[in-house]
């Protein structure tokens, strides 16, 4: 069988478990057992597959008609034009955080030194992208998971984004050491409501990490955490920018009023949903404290 004829196949299987993008999917998986990029993959079309990659194709296309993500099964997805390792124990990167990235980019390019922390980073994929795009800034990443630690750490290297970023373990829901240090915070939380975990897509309900997804009983836990806690790292004039699930971005704004952030903006992703919400610490909440 050629690679021509079995993509068809896998197309034709893929199509039928109602996944995303049957033939685009079917070149990704055929072309991650053979090592093929997009290139490679047009230049073999015509030539015949062996049988044990063929076999390690279709357990692989069997994998994905079932539910589990296609990134997981080739351990890699890309973000903001880059290559990051992710794996079950980590969120994938979504293109809704890319517009969570381009806003702090739009507001930060050009500027000389930025600090920033990323908290509950997984893969890195936000942390990584801004220490990248933003030359003359350093990072914290913050991560609870044992197991997106080592996912995150691998990203930093293989990105070589080590020399201006500190991985460290630790969660949302305790204020950091030092105050008043950072210019910038971003997050993308955990912000799917407890009860509605059951109703998700089997691809993120059966394969996504639990901590990953989880924000509490009205799914904002960790904006409450992070808009009080957190804000004691930051100085009058930093920003606070958040990714927001649907139908959270009037809470999440009342949230971050009550802490003492204004100027607060609500920008909707291209399907219209509102999707980031950002604000800027005031002067006033120093004052009173």
């Amino acid at each position: 069988m050629t690679l021509q004829e079995l993509l068809t196949s896998l197309t034709r299987d893929l199509h039928a478990a109602g996944t995303d993008a049957p033939a685009l999917e079917a070149r990704l998986l055929a072309g991650h057992v053979l090592h093929l990029d997009r290139i490679g993959l047009m230049l073999a079309m015509p030539s015949p597959v062996a049988d044990d990659a063929a076999g390690a194709i279709r357990a692989l296309t069997a994998r994905r008609c079932a539910g589990e993500p296609l990134a997981h099964i080739t351990g890699r997805r890309e973000f903001f034009g880059r290559d990051f390792e992710v794996s079950p124990q980590t969120l994938i990167p979504r293109p809704e955080t890319e517009l969570l990235l381009e806003i702090v980019l739009r507001e930060y390019e050009g500027h000389g030194e930025v600090r920033f922390a990323d908290l509950g980073t997984g893969t890195g994929c936000i942390g990584i992208t801004l220490a990248l795009e933003l030359p003359h800034s350093r990072g914290l990443l913050l991560e609870y998971s044992a197991g997106a630690l080592p996912v995150a750490a691998r990203n930093i290297r293989s990105l070589q984004a080590a020399e201006r970023l500190a991985l460290v373990r630790g969660d949302m829901f305790t204020p950091p050491l030092l105050p008043g240090g950072l210019d910038v915070l971003v997050s993308n939380p955990p912000y799917i409501p407890d009860g509605d975990i059951a109703g998700l897509d089997v691809s993120v309900r059966d394969y996504e990490p639990m901590t990953a997804l989880k924000g509490g009983d009205d799914g904002l836990d960790f904006y409450r955490a992070i808009s009080d806690k957190w804000r004691t790292a930051l100085h009058p004039g930093s920003r606070l920018y958040f990714e927001v699930g649907i139908g959270q971005a009037d809470d999440v704004l009342r949230i971050m009023r009550a802490q003492g952030f204004g100027d607060i903006e609500v920008v909707p992703d291209t399907a219209g949903i509102p999707r980031v919400v950002y604000g800027t610490l005031h002067e006033s909440v120093f004052d009173t404290e």
